[in-house]
C-alpha cells in the first residue's frame, strides 16, 4: 500500500471513529472515565478487603471456574513490572495497610483523572491520607541482581492473588488470579513464549506517550501464534466435545473457545504530560483491530485504572478448561518454569491441571509432545522419565514463596522434589504420581502439548577466564548459570592447543557458548560476576555462515567431507585459495520511529547492506520501516547507531527472513599481534569494507592494549595480504645512565644499546600481550 492509499485508509479510520473522539472528550470534560470502563461496577463489593495472606487454608474451596491465569506483555520499559506491583498492592499481597491505601488513592486518582486539580475537586485529607502513598516497586518480582541493577526483566516470574468480583460462582465471591510478569526484550523471547503457554489471557500494554513499538508487535504476534496452535490442536479434540472453554457468564466466546489467548489491550502511563491516549488508541485500533472502546487506561504511578483492569480480567479472560478425562484422581501438573538454588536444588513452578499434589507424594516426570510434533503427526511421542522423586516442599508464590503443603486443581505454585538439574523438569513437562503413571500412559489420557523450547542460538562467542588457571572455576560457574538460563547453549570445551574455543597463547582455554542476542551476552557476563564473583572475557559474537565448496584446482578438499557445512567458529573458515560460495544469515528488521527520522534511518539501513525496504505509517507521528539485513551487520552496533540516528526514539525487532540465507562476497579478517594470529579477534565483513574496518580495529586496539617493554605490532590480514598495521611503542629504559652518571665512551654506549635491543627483540618473540574485554569491544564497534 503506497503513501496516498495509506493516508486515505487512516482518514477513513479517523472518520469512522469520530464519534469515539467526541465521546472521550465529553467524558474528560465531565470528569468521567472513558466509556470502556462504565460497564464495571464502580465500587468494591460490600465487605472487608480480601487478601490471599488471610485465606490460604480456604483456597481449596475455589472451583476451576473461578480461576484466571494471565500474563502482562509489552515492549521493553513500557511499565509491565510497575503495573504488576500495583496489581499485587491492590489485591493485598503487599500487606493490609498498603491495600487499604491503594484502594483509597486509586479511587481518588480515577475520580481526578482528566480533571484540573483544584481545592474543591481534590480529595480531603480525611478521605485519603497522601502521606501513606508509595511509589510502585518495579523490582518486586525481580529475582536476579542484574534485573534490579539494569531495571529490566530477564526471567519471567509469577504471583497468585485473591480478588472479590461479582462474576465468581463460589459463595465467598473470590477469584483466584495467577499472574505472570514477562521480559520485554527480544533476547528473552523464550521466557515470553513459555509464559504465554501457561495462561488463558494476556494484558498487552501500550505506552500512552510512545505508542506502538517494535516489541509490542513482536509479543502480540507471539501471543496470536500460540493461540492459533492451541486452537488447531483444540479443534481436533473438539469433535469429542472436549477442551471447550467458555466465558465466565456461560456464553461461548469465539476467540477463546478452543484454547486461544484472550488479549486485553491497555494504555499505560496515561497521566504523563506527553501522553496522547486518544491518538494511540486509534493507532492500535487501526493496526491490530481492537475496538477502541475496549482499550483500558492505566497508570501505575497514579494508580489509575487498576480496579478496571482487574475487573476486565475477571470478565473477559476465560477460566482454564477442564481436561476431558479428569476423574479427580490422576495428577497432571504442568511445569511453567524451573530454576536452580544451591541449597534446595531445582525448584519448579507448576500449574495443576487435574488432581492434587501434596508433600510426601512420589512423582515422575512426563514430557508430552509439542504443538509442532502433533502437527507433524507425532502426537503420541510422550517420554516418561526414568527417575522418580519425593516431594519435599510445596507452596504458592505471592510473590515470595509461602508453604501451603499441597496444591489443588487450578492453583499455581512451587515444588521442591530433590531434582539437581532443571533440564529434568523443562517447561511444558507434566508431573504425575508415580503410582498412576501406568494408568496415565496406558489409557492414553490427555497430556496438554507445550510450546517447543528448541530455540536455536543466533550468536556464538567464546568465554575465557581472566587467568588461564581459572578455567575449571569458570566452567563450574557457567554450568551453574546454564541451569537457570534455558537460552544458553554450551557446545564444547577446548584447550589452548585444540580448535574451537582455544584462545591460543593470548587467552588460553575457553568455552563455546550460544546466545539469543547481544543483550543476552551482556547479561551473561554480569550474572557471572554477580553470582559467582568471576571476571570472564567474552569474545565478539559470531553468526553462523553456510559454506558451499566448489571444484577448484588449487585447493583439494577431502572427498569424504561434505561439500556444504555451517561454520560457527571462524577458525574453521575456508583457507585462502579455496573456491567457495558463502551464504550469510538474513533477518527481517522491523523499525518503528518518529516520521522526522525516517530518512536518516533509511540511509543507515542502506549503509548496513539492507534490501527490500518498505515503509508504512502507523499514525501521524510514527512510521514502520521494514527491511532485509545481514544478521552480522545487525549484531555489531546497529542498535547504537539506530538510537543515535533517531535521538533514542526508535525501536526495532528482528525475525527470520525468507529465504533465511543469502549469497554474499565476504572475507575473513585476521588480527595478528607480533605476527601471531589471535583467533578470537577475527571477524567477517564484506570485501569492499575489509580494509576500512581492519584499519579501524587496529587503531582501536592501539588505544586499548597495554604498553609493554617490547614493541607490539598490530596487523589486520585478509585474503593473504596485510591490509592495515599499527604499532605500540615499547617502554625504554635509559641504559646510558648509571648511578646518576652518564656512561662515557662510544664503544661502551653502542654495546649497552645493542644489548638492550636484543633483549627487547627476545621479549617481543616470547612476551605475552594481555587482552582485555575492551580489546574485543573494539571488534564489535568496528563500523565507526
Amino acid at each position: 500500500m503506497d503513501w496516498q492509499q495509506r493516508t486515505l485508509s487512516l482518514g477513513h479510520t479517523h472518520n469512522r471513529n469520530n464519534n469515539l473522539r467526541l465521546r472521550w472528550n465529553y467524558d474528560l470534560q465531565h470528569h468521567q472515565q472513558p466509556q470502556q470502563h462504565r460497564y464495571f461496577s464502580t465500587q468494591q463489593e460490600e465487605g472487608e478487603l480480601v487478601s490471599i495472606h488471610d485465606h490460604l487454608d480456604e483456597l481449596h474451596h475455589i472451583p476451576l471456574a473461578d480461576v484466571r491465569n494471565f500474563c502482562i506483555i509489552a515492549h521493553v520499559d513500557h511499565g509491565k513490572s510497575s503495573l504488576a506491583s500495583r496489581v499485587l498492592e491492590y489485591t493485598g499481597n503487599m500487606g493490609q495497610e498498603r491495600q487499604s491505601t491503594a484502594h483509597q488513592l486509586g479511587s481518588a486518582s480515577d475520580d481526578n483523572y482528566g480533571n484540573e486539580v483544584s481545592p474543591s475537586s481534590s480529595s480531603s485529607p480525611e478521605t485519603v491520607d497522601a502521606t501513606k502513598d508509595t511509589k510502585e516497586e518495579i523490582t518486586l518480582l525481580d529475582t536476579l541482581a542484574v534485573e534490579r541493577e539494569r531495571g529490566i526483566t530477564v526471567k519471567a516470574s509469577a504471583a497468585s492473588m485473591l480478588y472479590r468480583h461479582p462474576s465468581a460462582t463460589n459463595p465467598k465471591g473470590w477469584i483466584l488470579l495467577n499472574m505472570v510478569d514477562t521480559p520485554g526484550h527480544a533476547d528473552f523471547g523464550m521466557e515470553v513464549s513459555k509464559s504465554l503457554d501457561s495462561v488463558e489471557g494476556a494484558v498487552l500494554l501500550f505506552d500512552a506517550a510512545q505508542g506502538v513499538q517494535a516489541q509490542t508487535l513482536s509479543v502480540y504476534d507471539k501471543a496470536k501464534m500460540i493461540g492459533r496452535q492451541r486452537r488447531r490442536i483444540g479443534g481436533e479434540k473438539k469433535e469429542d466435545g472436549a477442551l471447550v472453554a467458555s466465558s465466565s457468564n456461560g456464553e461461548k466466546d469465539d476467540e477463546v473457545e478452543l484454547g486461544g489467548i484472550q488479549i486485553l489491550p491497555a494504555l499505560t502511563k496515561v497521566d504523563m504530560p506527553s501522553a496522547r491516549p486518544l491518538e494511540v488508541a486509534l493507532a492500535v485500533s487501526d493496526l491490530m483491530g481492537f475496538d477502541p472502546d475496549d482499550i483500558l487506561e492505566t497508570s501505575a504511578r497514579s494508580r489509575i485504572g487498576i480496579k478496571e483492569l482487574l475487573d476486565s480480567i475477571c470478565i473477559k479472560v476465560p477460566p482454564p478448561a477442564q481436561l476431558p478425562d479428569d476423574d479427580g484422581v490422576i495428577l497432571r501438573a504442568k511445569v511453567i518454569d524451573s530454576w536452580f538454588e544451591t541449597k534446595r536444588g531445582v525448584i519448579a513452578l507448576v500449574r495443576v491441571l487435574s488432581g492434587t499434589l501434596a508433600e510426601g507424594d512420589r512423582i515422575s516426570i512426563v514430557e508430552p509432545a509439542s504443538y509442532d510434533q502433533i502437527a507433524e503427526g507425532a502426537g503420541d511421542g510422550h517420554k516418561v522419565g526414568k527417575d522418580n522423586f519425593s516431594v519435599q516442599e510445596i507452596g504458592m508464590v505471592i510473590p515470595h514463596r509461602i508453604r501451603t503443603r499441597k496444591l489443588i486443581k487450578g492453583q499455581m505454585g512451587y515444588v521442591v522434589a530433590g531434582l539437581r538439574d532443571p533440564r529434568e523438569a523443562r517447561p511444558g513437562a507434566i508431573l504425575s504420581l508415580l503410582k498412576t503413571i501406568p494408568t496415565l500412559i496406558g489409557d492414553n489420557m490427555v497430556l496438554p502439548p507445550s510450546v517447543s523450547m528448541g530455540q536455536h542460538s543466533v550468536l556464538y562467542a567464546s568465554v575465557h577466564p581472566m587467568e588461564g588457571e581459572g578455567f575449571d572455576e569458570m566452567l563450574a560457574a557457567v554450568t551453574r548459570l546454564a541451569l537457570n538460563d534455558a537460552g544458553l547453549e554450551i557446545q564444547q570445551t577446548a584447550g589452548s592447543s585444540s580448535g574451537g574455543s582455544g584462545g591460543g597463547p593470548f587467552l588460553g582455554p575457553g568455552l563455546r557458548v550460544g546466545f539469543q542476542g547481544l543483550l543476552h551476552v551482556e547479561v551473561f557476563r554480569q550474572r557471572l560476576q554477580d553470582e559467582s564473583n568471576l571476571e570472564a572475557i567474552v569474545t565478539p559474537p559470531k553468526v553462523p555462515y553456510t559454506i558451499r565448496y566448489l571444484p577448484c584446482k588449487n585447493y583439494h578438499r577431502n572427498p569424504d567431507l561434505p561439500t556444504e557445512e555451517v561454520i560457527e567458529d571462524l577458525i574453521d573458515w575456508p583457507p585462502t585459495g579455496a573456491r567457495v560460495k558463502i551464504m550469510e544469515p538474513i533477518v527481517r528488521v522491523r523499525i518503528l520511529a518518529p516520521v522526522e527520522y525516517a530518512g536518516n534511518i533509511m540511509e543507515l539501513i542502506k549503509r548496513k547492506r539492507g534490501t527490500k525496504m518498505e515503509t508504512k505509517p502507523i499514525d501521524e507521528h510514527t512510521w514502520q520501516i521494514t527491511a532485509s539485513m545481514p544478521w552480522a551487520d545487525v549484531v555489531t552496533e546497529f542498535h547504537d547507531e539506530l538510537k543515535s540516528t533517531s535521538a533514542g526514539y526508535s525501536s526495532f525487532d528482528v525475525s527470520e527472513d525468507d529465504p533465511p540465507l543469502q549469497e554474499a562476497n565476504l572475507c575473513k579478517v585476521d588480527i595478528m599481534l607480533n605476527g601471531e594470529v589471535v583467533d578470537p579477534l577475527a571477524f567477517v565483513c564484506h570485501v569492499d569494507v575489509a580494509r576500512l574496518q581492519g584499519r579501524v580495529v587496529c587503531e582501536k586496539l592501539q588505544k586499548v592494549l597495554p604498553r609493554h617493554q617490547f614493541v607490539t605490532v598490530i596487523q589486520a590480514k585478509a585474503e593473504g595480504k596485510i591490509i592495515a598495521s599499527e604499532r605500540i611503542q615499547a617502554y625504554r629504559k635509559d641504559v646510558l645512565s648509571k648511578g646518576g652518571k652518564m656512561v662515557t665512551g662510544s664503544d661502551r654506549k653502542k654495546k649497552l644499546l645493542e644489548k638492550q635491543k636484543k633483549g627487547k627483540k627476545r621479549q617481543q618473540a616470547t612476551g605475552k600481550v594481555t587482552l582485555s574485554q575492551a580489546a574485543f569491544r573494539a571488534v564489535i564497534t568496528r563500523s565507526s
